[in-house]
């Protein structure tokens, strides 16, 4: 007998995913019923209503959209029950209250960017890049009460490079969501999959993935003098979809005038060790070359690739010596602001 399958999601990560569900109904016999999603959201000086990127999708795909504003409405829970499902399927949504996830007859699927149980919460990603992993994935999990600790179905890892920003691993994990999505849909469906339950870890052995707030963004080069380069390097990459804000002062050459700006580091790369030298000193940022942006504490040293000033466009290095350091005669040294 078919089966009957909601999808919730939200953003943009969420696509692949429901494009797989969508085109796989009729290989593994079932019907996708539609897609709940956040309503739509007025902003912006012209105060335009901005769809999510999964109602965009399911417009497309000529899915019927549920838009509630309370996910325990009770006419929004009523509607759901009336579509006899069996299956639900959660990517990137709000926190699912108990009575929607037990609607199905086999539960609420979530998928989750990360190897569980590690780095539960808001923020997998990046959190992953930040604390230097070599390793991430996907998990796929039955919803209960508690976030992210619920029965494990299946996992996938990939590698994590050191080169990889925010981006790079979205993009990377959210095309293998494709598959991965539909191979878990097909063994519960089959019913040929062996659950693994999440342990109860003590505070402080798991790694956390909780929200990005503003006061992360900000950089405080105090923070990682005296530390191993690679820590700032990781924490840039692991914050890049945002961008992290450095205060800098460029001194005038002739005059030895200064002045402050803030630049918002969005791009980095070319991490190196200096094997001839282990002591760990002060972190310096120079110019090099006329288009490289160096920063260095002695021993490693990274490259700031892009960057942009505050309420400026996204630049390179390159366009960074041209226009603030060769045109404005700086000292090729940039000393960093920790001042208020």
């Amino acid at each position: 007998m078919k089966k009957n399958i909601l999808f919730f999601g939200t953003p943009d990560f969420a696509i692949d995913s429901l494009r797989s569900i969508y085109i796989h109904q009729y290989k593994l016999n079932y019907e996708l019923k539609g897609v709940v999603t956040v309503a739509d959201r007025i902003s912006g000086r012209g105060q335009k209503k901005n769809q999510s990127a999964i109602k965009k999708e399911a417009k497309k795909l000529n899915l019927k959209i549920y838009e509630p504003d309370s996910l325990i409405d009770p006419i929004f829970i009523e509607e759901l029950q009336k579509l006899d499902l069996d299956l639900s399927i959660v990517v990137a949504f709000k926190k699912i209250p108990k009575i929607i996830y037990q609607i199905p007859k086999l539960g609420t699927i979530n998928l989750h960017a990360s190897i569980l149980p590690e780095y539960r919460g808001a923020a997998p990603i990046n959190w992953a890049i930040i604390n230097g992993e070599k390793q991430t994935g996907l998990t796929t999990f039955f919803i209960n009460e508690k976030i992210d600790t619920g029965d494990i179905i299946m996992q996938k890892e990939v590698s994590i490079n050191i080169e990889d920003h925010v981006i790079d691993l979205y993009k990377l994990l959210k095309e293998e969501s494709f598959k991965f999505i539909k191979n878990t849909i097909q063994c519960v469906i089959q019913n040929s999959f062996k659950l693994k339950k999440q342990k109860n870890y003590k505070k402080n052995i798991l790694k956390i993935a909780p929200k990005i707030t503003k006061d992360l963004l900000k950089l405080n080069i105090d923070s990682f003098n005296k530390k191993p380069l690679i820590k700032m390097y990781n924490y840039i990459r692991g914050m890049s979809n945002y961008g992290v804000k450095i205060k800098i002062i460029l001194i005038k050459s002739h005059t030895k005038e200064e002045f402050k700006k803030n630049i918002i580091v969005k791009r980095v790369s070319n991490f190196t060790d200096n094997i001839e030298n282990n002591e760990i000193g002060e972190i310096k940022m120079n110019i090099e070359n006329k288009n490289q942006i160096i920063v260095t504490n002695g021993c490693s040293s990274f490259n700031i690739e892009n960057l942009k000033l505050e309420n400026g466009k996204e630049i390179s290095a390159k366009e960074f010596y041209n226009g603030f350091i060769k045109e404005k005669e700086v000292l090729n040294q940039i000393i960093f602001n920790n001042t208020i």
